[in-house]
């Protein structure tokens, strides 16, 4: 609490009004910024952004280098995918009653 001496003398008065000013002001904070859950659905949606935008940056900085040909590991994997998909693409599944 404040001291109390010849240089600040308030009164429970002004306490109690400077209490219910910053409890006003606490009030309008928590409602510009939306309150806890806001704040909790803000931030796994912003690491969710981040991880996507990761992986969709690993995935262009990879193809690039397979085309390239700095990863030629990985050349044998894309072409088995790439048969495998052709292979699917051209079976005709029975229709589903």
């Amino acid at each position: 609490f404040l001291p109390r001496g010849p240089k600040n003398k308030m009164n429970d008065n002004d306490v109690s009004k400077q209490i219910a000013e910053i409890n006003e002001n606490v009030a309008k904070i928590n409602r510009r910024i939306g309150g806890s859950w806001h704040s909790m659905w803000r931030g796994m949606l912003t690491g969710f952004g981040y991880l996507v935008g990761a992986f969709i940056a690993i995935l262009i900085i990879g193809f690039i280098l397979n085309v390239v040909g700095v990863i030629p590991a990985f050349t044998d994997q894309v072409n088995s995918l790439k048969e495998i998909l052709q292979q699917t693409q051209q079976r005709q599944f029975p229709a589903q009653k």
